[in-house]
C-alpha cells in the first residue's frame, strides 16, 4: 500500500519510517497533520475490529477488555483492573456493575475486613471470553510484535512524549498511585 505526501511517496515500511526520522519526512505543521491523520487511521482500525466483536456479544470494547483482563488474572482487585484498563477505579467499578448485571462477573470479599474485592468470571463470562481474541492475538498487538525493536522503541518513546504533552501521562500516574 503506497501513501503519498508532499514531495514524494511513502510505502509505509519500517525502513522508510526510520529514514523519516533522519529528516526525510515533512516537519512542523505538515508533520503534525500527517501524524494526526495516522493516529486517526489507527484508532479507526482498532475501533472497527472492536465493533465486529462488540456486535457479536452486545458488549462494549471496554467491557470485553475488562473480561479478558479478569480471565487472565482471576482474583484481580478492582484497582488492578482500573490500572490495566488505564481508567479510574470508580470508572472500573461502574463497568463492573454492568458486567455483574449481565452475570458475567462476580465480586468476592474474602478478607477479614471485607475491604478487598476480588474479581472472577462467572461460567457465562468464561464462555464469552472463549469467543473473543486475547490482546496478544489482535491485529494491533501482532503488528507491534513484528516491528523492528529500534522502531518500536521510538514509537513507545514518541507516544509517551505525546501523552505527557497532552497531560495524560501525569493523570494516568495519578490514577495508578491512588489504585
Amino acid at each position: 500500500m503506497t501513501h503519498t505526501r508532499k514531495g514524494g511517496a511513502l510505502d509505509g515500511s519500517p525502513e522508510q519510517a526510520l529514514d523519516g526520522q533522519r529528516g526525510g519526512l515533512s516537519t512542523g505543521r505538515d508533520g503534525a497533520d500527517d501524524a494526526f491523520g495516522k493516529l486517526l487511521e489507527l484508532v479507526r482500525s482498532v475501533q472497527n475490529g472492536m465493533q465486529n466483536i462488540d456486535d457479536t456479544h452486545g458488549l462494549s470494547g471496554s467491557q470485553l477488555w475488562a473480561l479478558w483482563q479478569i480471565s487472565a488474572r482471576p482474583g484481580l482487585r478492582v484497582s488492578q483492573l482500573a490500572s490495566a484498563l488505564h481508567i479510574k477505579p470508580s470508572t472500573a467499578s461502574n463497568l463492573l456493575d454492568k458486567l455483574e448485571l449481565r452475570q458475567l462477573v462476580r465480586r468476592e470479599r474474602r478478607d477479614v475486613d471485607n475491604r478487598v474485592v476480588r474479581l472472577h468470571l462467572t461460567d457465562q463470562g468464561v464462555e464469552v471470553v472463549k469467543d473473543i481474541p486475547g490482546p496478544l492475538q489482535g491485529r494491533l498487538r501482532g503488528a507491534l510484535a513484528r516491528m523492528p525493536q529500534p522502531l518500536l522503541g521510538n514509537l513507545r518513546h514518541g507516544m509517551a512524549s505525546l501523552l505527557e504533552l497532552m497531560g495524560e501521562s501525569t493523570r494516568h500516574r495519578a490514577v495508578q498511585s491512588k489504585a
